[in-house]
């Protein structure tokens, strides 16, 4: 017994150990310039996540962590019918409240749009009505949200198994990993405007737009135990351009996954084209 303090100290610390948006140039929907949208898929853009709580479950040689995290959809479209729907119901409950719900439910969806949101869209829908006196196909939301669980193992020091979608697998570490993985997209890889935004497009296809570049990236960087983030900047072609940040001896080093590609000439990892706005996703 003279050792259950000891035991009670390890389990204590053993549970304590726990780019561009749109191409180079842009695209806006050809109804109206009100509606910029992203790429062509616009229901499966990147997200962002926040953590929301977490607890923790242990079985006898894993620990997993439950997250609850908010996901933000930075731009889906809404159709005429789904918009008119939210107008009726927002205009009903002010009048049973005397004020407008802080937020919709977008049912079909399982969205939810903050006032905020909900009430640029009409302002967008209500102009173009105006403008063009009829009613257009859609509109976009910004920034709606969902929360979901998600659980994960704290076992952070395995290297996931080199794969299709993962050739570099526990092939990358330190500054010298990241030349590894500048000259690989080079040789295999490629920027196109209007292409596959996301991790699994890019995988499929070998092109992607900064989004799914940086995506990628990411995801080689993950699967050898970096500490890296997707970060967000205005570039000159892009309000919305996409890059990897990766955290190396103190500090975050820019990763720029479009520029490495022959596209933009082969430039070194380092060059990036815009200045940090905001940061989209940490992979830890």
């Amino acid at each position: 017994m003279r050792y259950a303090p000891i035991v009670g100290i390890i389990a204590i610390f053993a549970l304590a150990s726990i780019l561009c948006a749109t191409p180079f140039g842009g695209n806006v929907d050809t109804q109206n310039s009100l509606y910029e949208v992203h790429g062509k898929e616009i229901l499966k853009v990147s997200a962002a996540t926040e953590l929301a709580n977490k607890t923790n479950t242990t079985n006898s040689s894993v620990n997993n962590t439950t997250k609850t995290v908010k996901v933000v959809v930075e731009s889906v479209k809404m159709d005429k019918k789904d918009y008119k729907e939210m107008v009726k119901t927002i205009d009903k409950y002010e009048l049973t409240k005397g004020l407008k719900p802080s937020s919709y439910s977008w049912k079909s969806q399982g969205l939810t749009i903050s006032k905020k949101s909900y009430l640029d869209a009409i302002d967008r829908y209500t102009k173009f009505v105006k403008t063009n006196k009829r009613d257009p196909n859609y509109v976009n939301i910004f920034d709606a949200y969902k929360y979901e669980n998600v659980t994960e193992s704290d076992s952070n020091n395995k290297t996931p198994k080199k794969t299709a979608s993962l050739p570099l697998a526990g092939e990358l570490k330190g500054k010298a990993g990241l030349t590894v993985l500048q000259k690989y997209m080079n040789r295999n890889l490629n920027h196109r405007g209007g292409g596959p935004h996301t991790f699994a497009g890019v995988v499929k296809s070998k092109v992607g737009d900064c989004w799914g570049l940086a995506e990628w990236a990411a995801k080689q960087l993950q699967a050898n135990n970096y500490k890296t983030r997707i970060v967000q900047g205005a570039s000159s072609g892009s309000s919305r351009h996409r890059w990897v940040q990766v955290y190396i001896d103190g500090k975050w080093i820019n990763f720029e996954s479009s520029l490495v590609t022959k596209k933009y000439g082969s430039r070194h990892y380092s060059k990036t084209c815009a200045r940090v706005s905001k940061v989209v996703k940490t992979y830890n």
